[in-house]
This record gives structure tokens, sequence and C-alpha cells, in this order.
């Protein structure tokens, strides 16, 4: 058991990074690998860091900041290597398609949105996203997917979130941003003085009838899906973007997060 604050700090660094580790153990990286792939998330994480304090970046602080030898931080930082691609745009795209009432019907569905022409609902919809990407690079990727189909009367949304399938970079892009919600979310409750806690739920049976599991899998994933939609029912009316006419300052994020897992014990790693 841990005896100091510092111990603690290891023993949960040490629990934390496990999962890692035997991801690394089945897909045959080594621990150079590791070790090599830890010094950039340092040197990314602490230019986060800095960034955010609003001071300047430089190599003498991020060596003293990670412990780094200046010449392993020289290497990594001036290589500039970092990938800044926005991730979550096609969900947020989605979210906002589902619940603005530009993009939805009086019963709450969304529409079919022209898409032809250079200005077009679907061009809107982006625009109110972002800036970054072309609304037609954007189509061609939610068809690409089969999120959405186009016709005559214009495209219609035909998913009600992003799930990606085959596409490992994005998979596991979603599963790091999951991580460090959760991972954040379990510090404040841990740390900091909140009155009302952060949800940290987990629901285990583990001596389950194999042959349900195909009908677990289904339960789970409809009801967990119906939750999603709820929370996104209530949470769009706080949100600024959807609802601009509300008084109150935005920038604030709320996150609801949930997965299953449905398997033999066999199967579970």
């Amino acid at each position: 058991m841990p005896d100091s604050q510092e111990n603690l700090l290891v023993y949960c660094l040490r629990r934390m990074i496990k999962p890692a580790i035997r991801f690394c153990l089945r897909r045959s990286l080594h621990v150079q690998d590791v070790i090599e792939s830890v010094k950039v998330v340092f040197i990314e994480a602490a230019c986060d860091e800095l960034s955010l304090q609003g001071q300047n970046v430089n190599v003498s602080r991020l060596a003293a900041m990670t412990g780094m030898h200046r010449r392993d931080v020289m290497r990594i930082y001036k290589a500039d290597s970092v990938d800044e691609h926005p991730r979550g745009l096609i969900n947020r795209v989605i979210g906002q398609w589902q619940q603005d009432p530009k993009f939805t019907t009086k019963h709450g569905r969304p529409r079919v949105l022209s898409c032809e022409g250079e200005h077009n609902e679907f061009s809107e919809l982006v625009q109110l996203v972002s800036h970054d990407l072309h609304p037609g690079t954007l189509l061609f990727e939610l068809e690409r997917i089969g999120a959405v189909k186009k016709s005559r009367a214009g495209v219609r949304l035909v998913v009600r979130a992003y799930v990606p399938k085959g596409n490992a970079k994005e998979g596991y892009d979603m599963l790091a941003s999951d991580a460090a919600d959760l991972m954040s979310a379990v510090e404040e409750n841990l740390f900091e003085p909140i009155v009302v806690p952060n949800l940290h739920a987990k629901t285990e049976y583990d001596n389950v009838s194999v042959e349900a599991i195909p009908e677990i899998r289904e339960w789970l994933l409809r009801e967990g899906s119906a939750l999603h939609q709820k929370a996104r029912n209530y949470l769009a009316k706080y949100d600024l973007d959807i609802n601009p006419d509300r008084k109150t300052g935005g920038g604030a994020r709320v996150v609801l997060g949930t997965f299953s897992l449905a398997a033999e014990q066999s199967d579970k790693k």
C-alpha cells in the first residue's frame, strides 16, 4: 500500500498505464517504442500547459518541466510533428443537426437538408460548427462512413452518432479523448472541493450466461443510445450554439461518457 503522497501518485500512474502496456504487448510494441512515445507526449503536454498559462514555450522551460535532456527536448520540439487534426468534428456536426431547431422538424427529428449550390442548408450547418473544413469535404466523409444518404430532396442523416469502424486512428483518438475526460472527472472528485461530484459509475456481473451475450449487447446498445439522446435533448437547451439567445456566458464543457463490454471471461484482456 502506498505510504506517501509521491508513492501514491506513482502507484496511480502504474495502474493507469497498465492497459496501455497490455495494448503494446498485444500489438508487438516494445519498451523502446513506449519510451519514445512518452517523451513525445511529455513535450506535447508541457507545450499545452505553458500555452494555457500564457507562457512562452522554449527548450529550457520544457526541459525543466519534463526532466528530459535538452537534446531530446530539442529533437522532439523542433520536429514539430504534433498532429493537430480537429477531433470530434463529425459528432459535433451530427449533434448540431439533431438538436438545432433550424435543422429539425417540428417533431424534433433531423430534417433533410439541401446540399447543392454555393449556399445550402448543409453548408450552413457545417459553418456553425467549424470554419476549418470545407462542407463538401465533410459531406463526402459522412457519405463514406454511411452516416448520411443523398437523394434528389437533399441529404438525410441516418445515424444517431458516429462510431468509427475499421479506422484505427479515429477509434483510438476517441479512446484517448474519453480516457482523458474520465481521468479529469475522477481527479476532480478526489481532489477538488465540489458539492455535486462527477458521475463515475460502473455496473458489472461476472457469471452471466454466454448464450445471452448477443441479447445483452443489443439491450445495452439500445438503452445506452436512448440515454444519450435524452442527455442531448436536455443539454441542448443550455448550449449557446443551438440557443444563441440565452443571456448567460458560454464556454463551459459538459461530457457524458458510457461504454459497454459483453464478452466471455477468456476474451477480456
